[in-house]
């Protein structure tokens, strides 16, 4: 393995994210106690390292290139849930799965087109994941048919 893939399974590690984010605090504390120069400049960059560790400690994950890419907030959020094997699962942005349910939806259609969409994203983002219809993360396709909250009305 590679140090490219190294650092992109570290990317995917929570273990690893909360070391390296430990290590330059480390680090930057080191500097301020006995650099004696730039101490405002490495006081704030400590801070933000508190926030990261704490962000990342209460599980409040966010991909950071998704957020460079989409300057968007909300479409960053990271969940890393578990299925029924025990395989850990990340879900981006629209799919987080307190926000995909059907109660959330009026009509099939759009159940559907929500699920498809998180669907290719959990496939694009776990690339290890053959077949993400047959894990039903969401509750939506409980028969895993592939059909979205066949309760709702199909609508138009």
């Amino acid at each position: 393995m590679g140090f490219k893939e190294y650092l992109e399974n570290c990317r995917k590690s929570k273990k690893c994210r909360i070391w390296i984010i430990s290590i330059l605090m480390v680090i930057v504390l080191f500097l301020i106690f006995f650099g004696k120069k730039f101490t405002l400049f490495l006081w704030i960059i400590f801070v933000l390292l508190a926030v990261a560790l704490g962000l990342e400690g209460f599980n409040y994950d966010v991909d950071l290139g998704k957020l460079w890419q989409t300057g968007n907030y909300k479409e960053s959020r990271v969940e890393s849930v578990k299925d029924k094997n025990g395989n850990t699962i990340r879900l981006i942005g629209e799919c987080v799965k307190a926000d995909v349910n059907c109660n959330n939806f009026k009509t099939r259609g759009e159940a559907q087109k929500v699920y498809d969409n998180c669907m290719a994203e959990i496939q694009k983002n776990n690339p290890t994941i053959t077949d993400p219809k047959k894990l039903d993360i969401y509750g939506l396709d409980r028969d895993k048919d592939g059909l979205a909250c066949e309760n709702l009305p199909k609508g138009k």
